[in-house]
């Protein structure tokens, strides 16, 4: 198969898989919905567990317990994750509460600010350069959650949460040196004594809704797979999709989200939350048009004919 040819099938198998993780991501309001009559701290244990079994599987069967002890074996790599996995269990956290309390529409706006966010401690941590139209977008991301405090009167904190949480998560994730996998796995199994105490602890309080009905323990041992699924998908498609494409289609999780926020979950789409959403549109547009029209420079440098 000529390279062209082959370049293109698997941009679009990387297509794919961006969209199947992406689409994932963006559905999760709906798993929370199916378990919503659990509270919200023994969903994100759960969630803790059965990702743990999961990621035990896979490392089992990847063969990489080599790798696992190499960690061990470097402190530095090793307190980074349990930095991140804090970082995560946090995000995961704040995400079952907000769906699980109607509260959608706050992280669909978080995950649309958190690429913007992520530019800004690209320049604090890496002294990455930001060109006027990146300026330009964060200001705009800006005035937007300081239109939504002045116009509501209060801090949207599950908006600011998710995307502090993931943003300073993927800066851990970028400085260790550690394998994917590998890496997801260490991080469920730290949170891993936390999460299996605080479910024995419901246990023999007699709170726990798992271990009634098979339909209920079913879903929540469905969380594994609803987490790890799309984390595996993401890093099949960051090996076939450029960086850029990816930076454009990370938009359609947070776009199921606020379709879902407001006609399955019903919330509210008052005109102070309409005017911090079109703000951050803007930005992003702004965000996006810079992000072609540098790759489009970059393409003619690199293929002057």
């Amino acid at each position: 198969m000529p390279n062209s040819q082959k370049s293109a099938s698997d941009l679009q198998t990387g297509m794919i898989w961006a969209v199947v993780a992406y689409a994932f991501w963006g559905s999760m309001p709906l798993y929370v919905w199916l378990v919503r009559s659990v509270e919200p701290l023994e969903i994100l244990s759960h969630r803790v567990v059965w990702s743990a079994v999961l990621m035990l599987c896979i490392v089992h069967f990847q063969k990489k317990w080599n790798l696992v002890k190499q960690v061990f074996s470097k402190p530095g790599v090793l307190f980074g994750l349990m930095g991140s996995s804090i970082l995560v269990g946090i995000n995961w956290g704040i995400y079952i509460y907000a769906a699980a309390n109607s509260q959608v529409l706050q992280t669909s706006l978080g995950y649309f600010f958190l690429p913007l966010l992520s530019i800004l401690f690209g320049m604090i941590l890496f002294n990455e350069k930001l060109r006027l139209m990146q300026w330009v977008a964060l200001g705009v991301a800006t005035l937007a959650i300081g239109l939504r405090i002045h116009l509501e009167g209060s801090l949207p904190w599950i908006s600011l949460g998710v995307a502090f949480s993931f943003c300073f998560y993927g800066v851990f994730r970028k400085i260790i040196p550690v394998d994917a996998s590998v890496g997801l796995f260490l991080e469920t199994m730290f949170l891993l004594p936390l999460a299996g105490a605080a479910l024995v602890y419901w246990w023999l309080e007699g709170t726990n809704d798992f271990g009634h009905t098979w339909h209920m323990d079913a879903s929540l041992a469905l969380s594994g797979i609803v987490t790890v699924i799309p984390l595996y998908c993401f890093g099949m498609a960051a090996r076939l999709v450029p960086l850029s494409v990816m930076g454009f289609m990370q938009y359609f999780s947070p776009c199921i989200q606020m379709v879902l926020g407001i006609y399955l979950f019903n919330e509210s789409f008052s005109q102070e939350k309409q005017a911090s959403f079109y703000l951050i549109w803007v930005a992003l547009a702004v965000f996006s048009f810079d992000s072609y029209y540098q790759s489009q420079l970059t393409r003619k440098k690199d293929d002057p004919s």
